[in-house]
């Protein structure tokens, strides 16, 4: 299970502003294992998971599975195509 408060915590420890997770189609393992994703079934989209050593994280799925981080916490964006994402993940 995901715990917000030791990653947020780990982070300021560190002096990291935040962490951005990414995956796509189950490679990035460290991302799902942190997030408490590794047992849910591999997801055919990419999502962006972005942690902030402060404040609210941000969710960012595509339309086609906009369930894909329901069970995190934070506000979840949704794109559509490829194009979509640059803005988002800049914000």
């Amino acid at each position: 299970m995901f715990d917000l408060v030791a990653v947020q915590q780990s982070l300021n420890d560190f002096g990291f502003d935040g962490w951005l997770f990414y995956d796509f189609r189950g490679a990035n393992i460290l991302a799902r294992r942190v997030l408490g994703l590794d047992q849910k079934p591999v997801e055919s989209r990419r999502f962006f998971y972005f942690v902030p050593a402060k404040g609210e994280p941000r969710k960012l799925v595509h339309r086609i599975e906009t369930a894909a981080l329901d069970l995190l916490p934070g506000d979840k964006s949704i794109y559509l195509r490829w194009q979509d994402q640059e803005p988002c993940v800049a914000q």
